[in-house]
């Protein structure tokens, strides 16, 4: 049986465009059984995201945590 979640940490970082789309898509597929939580600052994967969790630096050199939950074909501007 599939583990309950996985953790992939930038394991996507030496992919192509190309290549980080059909890795998006794979994790989607397996996201039917499998919850995964992903390091990533590649494009292609967070746009195939369901749910986005993001750290900025505040003015006052505080860190803030950021959340957004996309619909089906939802996009965000970068």
């Amino acid at each position: 049986s599939p583990p309950p979640f996985l953790v992939l940490d930038e394991i996507d970082a030496p992919l192509d465009e190309r290549n980080a789309r059909r890795f998006a898509e794979m994790l989607k597929e397996f996201s039917k059984k499998t919850q995964f939580v992903v390091v990533t600052h590649n494009r292609a994967t967070m746009e195939a995201a369901d749910v986005l969790y993001g750290v900025t630096l505040n003015e006052d050199g505080t860190s803030k945590l950021l959340s957004i939950q996309l619909e089906p074909n939802q996009s965000v501007e970068v």
